[in-house]
Formats: C-alpha cells, structure tokens, sequence
C-alpha cells in the first residue's frame, strides 16, 4: 500500500508538471511572450551605427583609426577579489602585513601602463580595497592584445581553468591618432556627439561619432559609413543583440601627406619659430607636376607661451597680406598681357602716374632691367613694368589675376580655407591709387600661403597651374574605390617661354650678386625662389550688443566684430620657391610672422627653413638628382648684399605703413666684388650668370668677351673689384 501510495504521487506530480509546461508554454505563451519583449525587448530592430573609416598617408601610414579600447576593472565588493590580488601575510622580519601577489601586480602596471609608478599603484588599489568599491580601475584604454596578455598574467591566470578571474572589461570606441603631434590642425578631431554638436547638427545622434575640424569635418560623411540594423534574440542565458544587416564602415581616405617629409617640415618650423619667438609659422611642400600636398605644418605659441603643432588655425589656408613674394604673380600677369623684355632697361620713374611725387624718390641708379627688378625686390619697378602694362586700365589686372585659376587654389576639404580675396578698384579717389600701387608688391590683396604657393609651382611646371591636392582616393576593403586624380586649372597661366624667364628671374634672386636670399646659396641642391616682406599684423575681436551701429549699419542680433592693425616694428617674412632648379620635383613656401629675438630677413629666416627642408629632403633620399657637391671657401662666405628699397613716403605714410626690405646689408669678404656690380668704375663679377646676361652686361660696359663651356658662368678672366678700362678682354669661362 506505501509504495502504490508514492507511485500515485508521483504520476500525479508528473501530470502536474506537463499540465504546467503546457500551459505556460503553449496556452499561456503569448502572456509570456508579451512580458519578455516588455523586459528584453525581443526581436525589436535596432540600428547599428557604422564604423568610421580610417584617414592614411599617400602610402597607407594610418593617420587617424577608430580602435576598440577597453577599460579594465576589478570590484572589491566581490570577496572573491582578496584570494586573488590581496593575500595578507606577517613578513618574517615583523607584523607588518606583506601582499605579495599586490606587490607583483603593481610592478605588472607600472612596466605595461606606466600612466603611474608602482608606488602609486599600490596606494591607489589598497585606498580602494579598503572603501570596499566597486570602480577600481587598473588600467585605461587597453587593446584587446593587451587585454588577453593581462589575463595570463599569473595573478589571473586561474582564467584557463574555469575560475573566477577577477577582471572586468568595459569596451568603448576612441579615434586613435598615431601622428598626434604631427598634422592635427590638418586632420581635425573627431568624437562623440556632444550637446553642442547636437544643437548645430540636428541630424546627429548620441552614440555617433563626427569630426570637428580639419579633414575630419568636411569628409564627414565619407567617413561615417552606412547604418545596420541589429536584432536582440533569446539565448539560453538571457538576451543577445545579434546582426541582421551589417553596417558598412565608412570610407579610408587616403590623403597625398607624406609623413617623412611632414616630419622634416615640422621640426625645422619649429626650430626656427621657437629660436626667432615668432608668433606663428606655417610651411607647405608641394609635387610640382600633380600639385599634391606633400606636407602642411603649423606651429604657434599658446596662451601658455609654449610653442606647439596643435594650433587652433591652419595658417597655410589662411588669407594674409602675401608681401613680396606676391612680385612674382605681378611679374607674370605683364609678362602674359603685355610685350615685356626680361633684358629691357627701362626708368623705373613715373611707374603710377595718378601718385604724385613718385619721381622724386631716390632709387636704385636707372636704367633696370626687367629681370634685375625681380633679383633685387624692386617695388618701384614692378609697379612700372604693370602700370605700364596696364595703363589707363587698371582694373584689368584685376581680372587676368581672378581670371587666371588661381580663385580656386584654396578649395581644398578643410573648413577653415579662405579663397583669395582679390577685388577690383573704382579710382575715385587718390587713395586708391595707392593701394592699387601695394596690390603689385604684396599689400591689399589677401592670399593663403597655399595660394601664394600655387604660382611659384605653375612656374616650376613649365606654365601649368594645377589645384593643390590633399585627397588621393578612397578604398574600403582594402580596395580602391575611387581615385582623385591630379587637377590642372589652368593650363596656359604662362607660357613655358615665360616661364623659363621667370625661372631664371627667381633662380637670380639666390645666386646673382644682387639677389636677395645669396644667404642660400650654401647647398646641394640647386633652388630658385623669391624672398617676402610684409607688415605684419594684429587681430582684435570685439563684442558688440543687438542694436549697435558697425559701418551704417545697425546690428540685428550680438556680432563679433574683427579688425586687424599693422604691428608697428613687425614683419611677416616669406621664402617661396621649388627644387632642384634645372628639373623641378617640389616647390615650398615657409612663412614665420612676427620673429623678435634677432634681426631677421626673409631669406636668413623663412629661406634657412626652405633651405633646410630641401638639404634633408636630399639627404633622405627623397630627391630625385645627380649632384656633384664641392664645399668650396666661396660657398661658405656667399656674397651679400645691400638691397634696401627706398618706397614713396607719400603713400605709406598715408596708408600706415612701410614695406620692409627684403633683407639687410651684411659685411662678407667677398662684399667689395659683390657690389662691383654697381660700380661702373670697376670690373664687376658676373660669376652665377647666364651666358647672355653676362655677355649683355660686360659688352655694355666697354668688354670684348669671349665665352667657353656651356651653362653658368664659374670663373672670369679678369678678377672683380679692379680699375676699369674699357675695349678689356674678358673670357668667360662656363659650367
């Protein structure tokens, strides 16, 4: 009877089991379901945001990566955690506790994450163990390598056998810049949506991560990517989130950077910058025949005095008063609009008839030449050879210059670059004739260091104007999606005849005598280039309320007002060029605001940079030539000279400035035959001249020459410097 009692309890246990199991699992299922979905939210689609692409080097060098990175973290509230970590034991030599395995854990940190040393480490553990939290934090962005290393540390390694290990892991994206130094005001930031990101982009969301500045921002939505949709399912241990349509990662953009070159470009910025305690400087190096960006560096001081390549402007893109470097696009626009000779003299006298007073100046001894205008950095004269060009229709300039291509040479995917600001005149009254006089040699316009840059490459590349380049494709995959390939925007800026003659103009200015940068003659590498000057400038911002009066007009709604004063005593100084000069590969300019520790020029200053960026480009391997150097005495002690430019009082006194020249006289031994060439008393040195202008100068002054070699001149028969007599024979000999 017992045993037929406990079998008829047992089969009615059963039936009440099935009858349960029926009944949840099939009569009562959709109440079950229901509250499931309320508490999981089952099956419910959700989006899943897309990776963001990666920004690379012109070879692939990561510049910008979004990696997972993991926090990791043990919780003292757990009492599992002390059998791991925190083993007490009374040291032998007293009763002061020993934790050994504490001890070798924070030897562990402070070698793999040395963000704090042992001691604090274990200070640090031990004040949380004590609290009892739940936020001990042992180490801050971890890899997943990193990660997996940890866990086989011995201290963990019960991980392998089931156990309890004792970590936590929380997982968070960060954009990773491995070139953080290096570019930051070229590539921006990019980081999660934050409320103000939120408020001037509605569109965003909170878990998306966009760019804030630089390439970052306005490739936006090429490295976002393309949302997935993701679905949480039931498992046999609660809920998962699993993919039903994968998100596609943004695009890779690759850029035209060259983080060799940008490198070299950055520390000699700097060290001239922080040597000079100049505001700001900013070089570019540029592919002569592609027009890509090869490197863009930036340094300034901060508020804290320190100088740093994380600066708040990109100043390659920003518009400034160019200074003389700007001669060279004046020089071309005559040359295209005009019948002008490179060998011509001409008074120099008269050059804007509208401005009175101009011919009273003292000046450099008329007659010039064309060419020696543009060695020397002559205002007066680059003014005669453009008003002559454009008498009578001056606005006309205006328009070859907007009409040229190169109002597009600043259109590059960075938020911050400012096209060239070049606006026509109305001549009503005498002023602006005045500033139709600087708009020739560098004031009134405003041009980006990019766009100054522009013209000295199209010149290198035999008249070609092409589009600075700073994208070379996207991939995604690891493949090529799509190519940028190089822009030409105008393909007759000059014609190469024109070119070759400017070619040699700026090739003058560092190897004539009477050129303004002989200071860079030192080198192997042979460059061509034009010196820069200009006031520099001050930058102030002012607030004013709703309803104020700015320029007859009254304010709707508080506007930031900007205005710029010239800084009294300051100067922008500006080096612009390309190398090697018989076959261009790159051109360059460097431009240093403000320097105030030593006297300083253009071509000593912003042309030591250009000159050191070119040797160390050399050097490395990363210029393609053929050079046979020869450290001669003469290359060593380069001639210099006096190049001081007397300007019409009148007009810079009523426009509150004065332009500074170019460089400074310096004493060098080789200075009495450097100035020879001025003296029409005595032999004058045409060593680093052509065969024609030699022959010019020298049959001008009485010589009979006889001309042997090809090339340069490299020595003369008839040392510089002595008596003159004319109907002397002069044989020049050439390399």
């Amino acid at each position: 009877m017992p045993y037929g009692l406990v079998i008829f309890l047992s089969l009615l246990a059963t039936g009440a089991i099935i009858y349960a199991m029926v009944k949840v699992a099939i009569v009562d299922a959709p109440h079950w379901n229901e509250k499931a979905d309320k508490m999981w939210k089952l099956n419910k689609v959700e989006e899943a945001v897309p990776h963001r692409g990666d920004i690379l080097a012109h070879d692939g060098t990561p510049l910008a990566q979004t990696v997972a990175l993991y926090t990791v973290f043990v919780d003292f509230k757990d009492p599992r955690i002390d059998t791991l970590i925190y083993r007490d034991i009374i040291h032998p030599a007293g009763d002061m506790p020993d934790t050994l395995k504490l001890d070798s854990l924070c030897g562990y940190l402070a070698e793999k994450f040395p963000v704090k040393t042992k001691a604090e480490y274990y200070a640090y553990i031990s004040k949380k163990r004590d609290t009892k939290s739940s936020s001990c934090v042992l180490a801050e962005n971890v890899t997943d390598m990193q990660y997996n290393e940890m866990l086989e540390y011995s201290v963990f390694k019960n991980r392998r056998k089931g156990k309890y290990t004792g970590l936590t892991r929380l997982r968070a994206f960060k954009r990773f810049y491995p070139y953080d130094s290096l570019t930051s005001v070229v590539l921006g930031r990019a980081a999660l949506a934050t409320e103000e990101m939120l408020d001037k982009h509605p569109e965003y969301k909170r878990n998306e991560w966009h760019g804030t500045s630089g390439l970052e921002y306005d490739l936006d939505t090429l490295l976002f990517g393309e949302y997935g949709t993701q679905q949480r399912r039931q498992a046999h241990w609660g809920s998962s989130m699993a993919v039903v349509e994968p998100p596609v990662k943004g695009y890779d953009v690759v850029t035209t950077l060259d983080m060799t070159i940008q490198e070299i470009a950055e520390r000699n910025l700097m060290d001239m910058v922080k040597g000079q305690g100049a505001e700001y400087g900013t070089a570019i190096v540029m592919d002569v025949k592609t027009g890509e960006i090869r490197a863009m560096a930036n340094v300034d001081r901060n508020k804290a005095g320190r100088y740093t390549f994380k600066t708040d402007r990109n100043y390659a893109v920003t518009a400034i008063e160019p200074g003389s470097v700007v001669k060279t696009l004046s020089m071309v626009m005559a040359m295209e609009n005009g019948r002008v000779n490179p060998l011509r003299e001409f008074n120099s006298e008269g050059a804007i008839p509208e401005i009175g007073g101009y011919k009273k100046i003292s000046h450099y001894k008329n007659p010039l030449t064309v060419q020696e205008v543009l060695i020397k950095s002559d205002n007066r004269g680059i003014c005669k050879i453009v008003g002559d060009v454009y008498r009578g229709r001056y606005n006309d300039f205006v328009e070859d210059i907007r009409n040229s291509g190169i109002m597009q040479t600043a259109d590059l995917p960075l938020p911050d670059a400012q096209r060239p600001h070049v606006t026509p005149m109305r001549f009503e009254k005498q002023w602006q004739y005045y500033a139709f006089a600087q708009m020739i040699f560098g004031y009134h316009n405003r041009f980006a260091p990019i766009t100054t840059l522009s013209v000295y490459n199209a010149v290198a590349n035999n008249g070609r104007l092409m589009k600075p380049q700073l994208l070379k494709g996207l991939m995604r995959d690891g493949q090529i999606d799509t190519i940028y390939p190089p822009v030409c925007l105008n393909e007759y800026f000059c014609t190469p005849e024109h070119a070759d003659q400017v070619k040699e103009m700026l090739h003058g200015v560092v190897y004539s005598p009477a050129g303004t940068a002989t200071v860079l003659q030192k080198g192997r590498v042979e460059i061509a280039g034009k010196t820069g000057t200009a006031n520099a400038v001050w930058e102030n911002s002012k607030v004013l309320p709703k309803g104020s009066v700015h320029k007859g007009r009254v304010l709707p709604k508080d506007s930031t007002i900007h205005s710029t004063v010239y800084a009294d005593g300051l100067w922008r100084l500006a080096f612009a060029g390309f190398f090697p000069y018989d076959q261009p590969q790159y051109s360059c300019i460097v431009v240093i605001d403000k320097p105030r520790k030593h006297k300083a020029w253009a071509g000593g200053v912003a042309g030591g940079v250009f000159r050191a960026i070119v040797e160390e480009m050399y050097s490395r391997n990363l210029i393609e030539c053929d050079i046979e150097y020869k450290d001669t005495e003469e290359a060593n002690n380069p001639p210099r000279n006096q190049v001081y430019t007397p300007i019409d009082d009148v007009v810079y006194n009523y426009l509150g400035q004065y332009p500074q020249p170019d460089s400074v006289p310096m004493h060098s031994p080789l200075h009495d035959e450097a100035t020879a060439l001025y003296n029409e008393h005595v032999v004058p040195s045409v060593v680093g001249y052509t065969a024609d202008d030699a022959t010019y100068l020298l049959e001008k002054m009485g010589f009979i020459v006889d001309v042997e070699g090809m090339g340069r001149v490299a020595r003369q028969s008839i040392e510089a410097g002595i008596p003159l007599q004319k109907g002397m024979n002069m044989k020049l000999t050439l390399k």
